[in-house]
């Protein structure tokens, strides 16, 4: 014979409202990995390769851009492997939004013009190399270098958007990851890009090695001999 335990009114009502607390912080948790998930799938349709787009959200993440702005931003841009981290380290720089920058890329300003126009000295793009780094900045930094002493510290030293694009993924990997860039542009000499040191310092050990099946990081050409590529046109004398 099976007795029924009845609950009081009072003890029914505090047992819903639990359940009901249960559920909302369970819809709470849930709702920040929902969120962060639509740049992820904004990444997704782009044609770039799985380092590129690790590097792509870490740059996200780190900049804390809303995630509606940033992917109209990734959208917009012409090139976004390429432009989406500058956009991003030169709207933190400057002040100015993300879609301003992105809408002068549009119209083909190369990333010199548009640090002219945002007041972002050169210097910016060398913050922590106190120092010659070598290959494959060396050439670079030796530019802004003699550009200083002979121009003043005011003064741009322009680099085309190559460079400058470099300069920017060694920025936003040094400060998101907290590693001096001296450390990646050690890597670097070894062959290793930027994108996939990242993806490396990411993730637990052992992980980013199994992904990419045992394979050794191949050099990058025309990158690891002191090859830095500056405007032909512009460079300092």
């Amino acid at each position: 014979m099976s007795t029924t335990i009845r609950q009081s009114p009072a003890r029914r009502s505090r047992s819903t409202a639990l359940r009901l607390l249960a559920t909302a912080l369970l819809f709470a948790a849930a709702a920040p990995a929902a969120h962060a998930g639509v740049f992820y799938d904004a990444s997704l349709a782009l044609n770039i390769s799985d380092d590129a787009r690790v590097f792509l959200n870490m740059t996200n993440r780190h900049f804390g851009t809303p995630e509606p702005q940033a992917v109209s931003v990734l959208n917009r841009c012409p090139r976004p492997e390429s432009d989406y981290p500058v956009v991003e380290l030169f709207a933190r720089l400057s002040g100015r939004r993300a879609d301003v920058i992105v809408a002068w890329r549009q119209k083909g300003l190369p990333w010199s013009e548009v640090m002219v126009r945002l007041q972002i000295p050169a210097d910016r793009l060398f913050a922590g190399l106190d120092r010659d780094p070598g290959p494959p900045y060396g050439n670079a930094w030796g530019h802004w270098k003699k550009g200083q002493r002979g121009r003043g510290k005011k003064e741009p030293v322009t680099f085309d958007d190559v460079t400058i694009a470099d300069l920017a993924r060694l920025q936003i990997a040094s400060a998101a990851l907290r590693v001096s860039p001296y450390t990646i542009i050690e890597e670097r000499r070894r062959g290793v890009s930027v994108e996939r040191f990242v993806v490396i310092r990411s993730q637990p050990s052992g992980v980013a090695a199994a992904k990419s099946n045992g394979s050794k990081p191949r050099p990058e050409k025309g990158r690891g001999h002191g090859k830095d590529k500056l405007h032909p046109a512009q460079n300092p004398r």
